[in-house]
């Protein structure tokens, strides 16, 4: 017969246990209404925009075969798993908008528990479930939730892989236990590093965190020699795309030169973290500056607390989320100096650790207590908790209401200007695609249609930029052709002077087109009989004067010298430098009159802005050629034709000097020859 020492004691453990029981199904449920308010968030009105060009280049790179992917990839900004995991996707569930969208929102939804996890391994229960409730609202997340690219994957893979090394640092694990875990890690920080280079910032921190509380806790020899063993195997697993990796970083053009101060990065990554991709108000930096300071307040509060505490697992845990966020800011920094692409998706592998710490700062706060001034001081730090609440919740709210319904935020609307161009577009006329690179969007849309890409080149890469060297491939395309359609988007990086469309006119007679499309410009151009876009070079000009810093003039082709109104001067100038050349420099081509009137001209960066002057390595000829309109206005008469180097500094533009054979500075520009204008 089985007797109860004290049934008061009993009856006190079973009412206890019940309330925590109850206490835990009142998480499960909270978390499991949060988790159906992200999947809301994600998948409402998901197909109601077009695709735009990223995500229609994730579909041709997904259904093209295996080999080509891969080669593809291999010189793109992107590793190749995700899009191998998309092609399986599109198999099995088709391609339609809302199909291949789906695959990231199920993703992004999935971030939302993982958040969860990783707060109930760093924090307590409560601050969890906040952080998980703004990772459902975070602005962020539900935007690239809603995209057919890579990011919500590799967010959602790298949070696993950190819930899986916090479960490997906690000491009760057993052997076996580890072995699994440490296999599941290596599994997913694989996965994450073949979908996104930026998974590389997240392994970093892991890396830090790892040394450093393997050293504070006597350096464990079994897991030490467990680590080296999965960071070896993990190395195998990644050799063989490694080296695309380096040769991405040094090398790849798609990004502008410069370098950004990494103040600047921080700002931008915070104001990602805080507003997404939405629009920017007045208020915006008032809102980016609360939520940063609500983090160093959390940072300033949590950490000492976590000194004070009897539990070593939850300082450990919350250095963990310290260094999930600071090594990888730090990281951004530098790389960004030398790379001055930032967005906030390259960021978003990082951002749970913003949001759990922005939690804890609530949550610390509103726990705040003073014995000296009793309830003055905790009603203060509770009003600042709830008010830090409502603030992040409330932006997260506003700007996700413009996500989704802002008619500023839409992306342009590539559905609606492809299928109207291609329905709109005669048997005898043809269309043209400014930058070429969008053609997977248009194929998506108008697939099998005639289309010519300008420049021909599957990546924007700012050193290919549409110079008067298109007048060869424009010659062909338009042969034949009555018209031409032209679409336009990001023309001003591949074509900045507008050299396609200024040829099409030269050559025809533009029509207006009665549709508009957000964030894409149509032009439509009939062509005359006789249209002509052959660049002439048929009479060859004196040459051979030196400019200042070693820059030669060592040949120059004109292609006539009698025009009339309407017909165009093609001249090809071609340029070296004997040194490397510091500055950018802006190339003149003038006509002139005798009293020095300028009546035709056209200026720009040589070879139209393809080849700056501080991109000319040294011995090098640089082809540049200048395309100057003789416009009806011009008088009859005879004109010099003047060149000359200036430098365009936005106020004097001073002009570089010609030197004499020894090197004394002469005039600033060179008459190249003498032209006749003749009206009919």
């Amino acid at each position: 017969m089985l007797t109860v020492a004290n049934p008061s004691d009993y009856d006190t453990q079973v009412a206890q246990e019940e309330r925590a029981h109850r206490a835990v199904r009142e998480r499960h449920l909270f978390l499991l209404g949060i988790v159906l308010l992200a999947t809301a968030l994600r998948f409402l009105l998901l197909d109601d925009q077009s695709l735009w060009y990223d995500e229609a280049f994730s579909v041709l790179l997904a259904k093209i075969p295996l080999p080509q992917t891969l080669a593809f990839t291999a010189q793109d900004v992107h590793p190749p798993l995700y899009y191998l995991i998309l092609g399986w996707w599109i198999r099995l569930f088709g391609e339609g908008e809302f199909v291949v969208r789906a695959l990231s929102a199920m993703c992004g939804v999935a971030t939302v528990p993982l958040v969860y996890a990783v707060g109930r391994r760093t924090l307590d229960a409560t601050t969890s479930l906040f952080a998980a409730l703004l990772a459902a609202l975070s602005p962020l997340l539900i935007y690239y939730s809603r995209e057919t690219r890579m990011y919500a994957l590799l967010t959602s893979v790298s949070l696993l892989s950190s819930y899986l090394l916090l479960r490997i640092t906690n000491m009760r694990a057993g052997a076996k236990l580890r072995l699994l875990l440490w296999g599941a890690y290596l599994a997913a920080s694989l996965v994450a590093a073949y979908v996104h280079y930026m998974s590389f910032l997240v392994l970093a921190a892991h890396a830090v965190f790892f040394v450093v509380w393997w050293l504070a806790h006597g350096h464990p020899r079994d897991l030490g020699k467990e680590a080296v063993g999965v960071g070896a195997l993990w190395a195998v697993g990644y050799s063989l795309w490694l080296p695309r990796l380096v040769d991405h970083y040094l090398h790849f053009t798609g990004y502008w030169q410069g370098s950004m101060h990494p103040l600047q990065t921080l700002q931008r990554v915070f104001a990602g973290f805080t507003l997404g991709e939405t629009i920017g108000s007045p208020a915006g930096p008032v809102l980016v500056s609360g939520h940063v300071v609500l983090l160093c307040v959390g940072l300033a509060l949590i950490l000492p607390a976590l000194r004070k505490s009897k539990s070593p697992l939850s300082a450990w845990s919350s250095f963990f989320l310290a260094t999930y966020l600071l090594v990888p800011l730090l990281m951004l920094c530098v790389l960004y100096y030398y790379k001055p692409k930032v967005s906030a998706r390259y960021s978003m592998v990082f951002f749970p650790a913003f949001l759990l710490l922005i939690s804890g700062s609530i949550t610390v706060m509103w726990r705040q207590r003073s014995d000296r001034t009793r309830h003055l001081v905790s009603v203060l730090w509770r009003g600042s908790a709830v008010i830090s609440a409502c603030l992040v919740l409330g932006v997260a709210c506003c700007a996700d209401g413009e996500l989704l319904f802002a008619p500023e935020m839409r992306r342009p609307d590539f559905r609606g200007a492809v299928r109207y161009v291609c329905h709109e577009c005669a048997e005898d006329e043809t269309i043209v695609l400014i930058a070429g690179h969008m053609f997977p969007v248009f194929d998506y849309y108008c697939n099998g249609r005639e289309r010519h890409p300008l420049p021909d080149d599957p990546v924007l890469r700012i050193d290919d930029m549409i110079g008067l060297q298109v007048t060869e491939g424009l010659q062909e395309i338009a042969s034949g052709k009555k018209g031409v359609w032209v679409l336009r988007w990001q023309h001003r990086i591949v074509d900045p002077q507008d050299t396609v469309s200024t040829l099409l006119l030269s050559q025809g007679t533009e029509m207006p087109v009665p549709r508009s499309f957000p964030g894409i410009g149509i032009r439509h151009f009939l062509l005359s009989p006789d249209a002509s876009f052959v660049w002439d070079t048929s009479l060859k000009l004196p040459a051979g004067a030196r400019w200042e810093h070693d820059i030669s003039l060592i040949e120059a082709r004109l292609n006539d010298d009698t025009f009339q109104p309407g017909d165009d001067l093609q001249l090809t100038l071609f340029w070296r430098a004997d040194q490397p050349v510091d500055q950018s420099y802006t190339v003149f081509a003038h006509v002139v009159n005798q009293r020095g009137t300028v009546w035709a001209q056209h200026d720009g960066y040589p070879a139209s802005a393809t080849r700056q002057t501080n991109t000319w390595e040294a011995g090098e000829t640089v082809e540049d050629r200048h395309r100057i309109p003789i416009q009806e206005h011009v008088p009859s008469g005879e004109y010099d034709l003047v060149i000359g180097i200036y430098l365009n500094d936005g106020h004097t533009l001073p002009r570089l000097p010609i030197l004499d054979e020894v090197g004394n500075a002469q005039q600033d520009s060179l008459t190249l020859a003498k032209v006749q204008v003749v009206q009919e």
